[in-house]
């Protein structure tokens, strides 16, 4: 069951919501305001390194000094 990030298109508000299928996706209201008119959003994700740190992507990034 997916967790989904949506931003509500009238108070700006953004909130997460547990999703089971595409139909209840429809039910999805913002938890500020209580209206439907939501968008869901890209959602970054986290990813746990040996070292035991969490970051957002970046393991993608050079590390100081670059490549030569």
């Amino acid at each position: 069951m997916p967790i989904y990030e949506y931003r509500c298109k009238r108070c700006k508000n953004g909130f997460e919501a547990l999703v089971r299928s595409a139909r209840e996706e429809s039910l999805v209201e913002c938890p500020h305001c209580e209206q439907g008119e939501i968008e869901r959003v890209l959602s970054s994700f986290s990813v746990t390194s040996s070292g035991g740190t969490s970051s957002s992507g970046a393991s993608c990034r050079p590390k100081p000094g670059g490549f030569r």
